[in-house]
């Protein structure tokens, strides 16, 4: 289970990486989610626009969506922009690996 700090940037993450699936299991069991987590209506709609209303939750969406999108400029200016903001290589490091797991997951038949 994910630091229960992470639970809600994780949700919204997930939310981001999946705005693009055809699945309605999936995606409504990634809301649900995300509603036990604490988020509203507003943070899951704009978590599934791959935005959100907290800047530091902001910069990681725009890391993991340039992740997920294979764009290495994209991925280097968010690294950059989540860090002026506030957060740290190791919080990185963990929302990258989260995104490559979560990646690896959801490409297996």
């Amino acid at each position: 289970m994910a630091d229960p700090g992470y639970e809600r940037i994780l949700s919204q993450l997930k939310l981001a990486l999946l705005n693009d699936c055809g699945c309605e299991d999936t995606l409504s069991k990634a809301e649900e989610d995300a509603r036990d987590a604490g988020l509203s209506g507003a943070d899951i709609d704009a978590a599934l626009g791959e935005r959100s209303f907290d800047v530091r939750t902001a910069a990681v969406l725009t890391l993991g969506c340039a992740i997920k999108n294979g764009d290495a400029a994209a991925r280097y200016s968010a690294r950059e922009r989540a860090l002026a903001v506030g957060l740290t290589a190791e919080e990185l490091d963990f929302f990258t690996g989260f995104v490559s797991e979560f990646r690896g997951l959801a490409q297996k038949p």
